[in-house]
């Protein structure tokens, strides 16, 4: 029996020791497809060929990976291996994921959204309240990635923002606005640029794109300086709203209105502006949409003619810059932006004298600035265009999104450059 045991010992052994070595079970984990537009899954970690693609994946679809190599996941897909490119999948960690605290700021309420985008009214979840807070997973493009207690939903950082144990540390470097544009007017190009492509509220600068459509209508009609009476309806705006003073029964001209539109930014005198133009406010901000498109504010879309806030009133730093080109143009808007303060004698029941000064008052003793429209909500915190003169060339500075000091820091910044 000893002996019958020795040799089946002996067998095994040997049978071993002739095998080939078996490879070691491969480590796995999870990755996941963070592409909203879906992922290739390719034969070879490779975007040389298309051929190398066997099929899409879905915007979230889970694989297995059991490497990662030079961009690349190799992932178990069915009884083969594939690849997917880190451009479109992450790696999902078997901890559970680190999370951080945001806060809705908006007083208007922020949007929760299925998907980062607000091209549509349909990917809206739900509406979370002023102050509302959230576990948020990751930021990327301007959306806030919120976990919900199934799904991940997405908050827009234009209502909220990372909600800190301490107070926020101020933003640093030359440029700490959120978004800008500098550049030489009449030019496409730029010399500087900062988030210029993100989506921002530009508050009140969009009276400059206001001021544009109305004078072109009114030079048209010559109706520039004609008299005409103010109604209720024609001033009738959103409670908070900036004033330039107007009454119902003021008699006044489109020359008046424009200057306290662009002076004291004056939300009266835009509205007035838009139905003395229009007929109504509706027609107007169509007037505003097309005439925007005409001059490439592709990323943009206009609401009102004063730029109080409106989830569907949004532009970017570039687009702004597009308006400060064409704004350029005209001698007598810009005359007006330029002026530190203005009186007027308004006629009507309520006859007297209007005394406005220019709302801008960031770096007020540098003549390089020649001329601004200044915009302020909370919602888009303060947004600036400034027209610059350094030597005989022309500059414009588009700033959106920013506090005063970090407004005047980079305005400062530009002009010193």
């Amino acid at each position: 029996m000893k002996s019958l045991f020795r040799i089946c010992l002996t067998l095994v052994l040997l049978i071993t020791l002739c095998l080939p070595a078996l490879p070691a079970q491969a480590a796995s984990y999870q990755v996941i497809v963070t592409s909203t537009i879906g992922a290739n899954i390719r034969t070879k970690p490779s975007t040389s060929s298309s051929a190398t693609i066997t099929r899409r994946a879905p915007y979230k679809a889970k694989f297995t990976a059991v490497s990662y190599s030079n961009g690349w996941y190799k992932i178990k897909d069915g009884n083969a291996y594939r690849y997917l490119s880190n451009q479109v999948a992450a790696k999902v960690g078997t901890s559970s994921v680190k999370t951080y605290k945001i806060i809705v700021y908006s007083t208007a309420g922020a949007n929760v959204r299925t998907s980062p985008s607000t091209a549509s009214s349909k990917n809206i979840k739900r509406h979370a309240t002023y102050k509302s807070k959230f576990n948020a997973v990751s930021y990327s493009n301007g959306w806030y990635k919120v976990k919900g207690k199934v799904n991940y939903y997405y908050v827009s950082n234009q209502v909220a923002k990372k909600l800190t144990t301490s107070a926020p540390a101020s933003s640093s470097g030359s440029y700490p606005v959120a978004s800008m544009r500098y550049f030489k007017l009449g030019s496409s190009g730029y010399e500087l640029t900062k988030e210029s492509f993100a989506r921002r509220y530009p508050a009140s600068t969009t009276k400059l794109l206001t001021a544009v459509v109305a004078y072109d209508a009114a030079a048209k009609k010559g109706t520039l300086d004609q008299t005409f009476t103010l109604t209720y309806s024609m001033l009738s705006v959103p409670v908070g709203s900036s004033s330039a003073g107007f009454r119902s029964g003021d008699k006044v001209t489109m020359r008046q209105l424009l200057n306290g539109m662009l002076i004291r930014s004056g939300n009266d005198a835009a509205k007035a502006i838009a139905v003395r133009t229009a007929g109504s406010e509706s027609k107007f901000v169509s007037l505003m949409n097309n005439r925007a498109s005409g001059i490439g504010m592709s990323a943009s879309h206009f609401m009102n003619p004063h730029g109080f806030y409106h989830p569907s009133h949004y532009t970017t730093a570039a687009d702004m810059q597009k308006l400060a080109n064409t704004y350029a143009k005209y001698s007598y808007l810009m005359t007006v932006s330029g002026r530190k303060s203005y009186q007027t004698a308004v006629k009507g029941p309520y006859a007297r004298t209007l005394t406005w000064y220019h709302t801008n008052t960031s770096l007020p003793g540098d003549t390089r600035v020649y001329a601004s429209k200044t915009g302020y909500t909370p919602e888009s915190a303060y947004t600036r265009v400034f027209f610059i003169k350094k030597g005989a060339t022309r500059y414009g500075l588009v700033t959106l999104k920013g506090t005063l000091p970090q407004t005047e820091t980079t305005l400062r910044s530009v002009l010193n450059r």
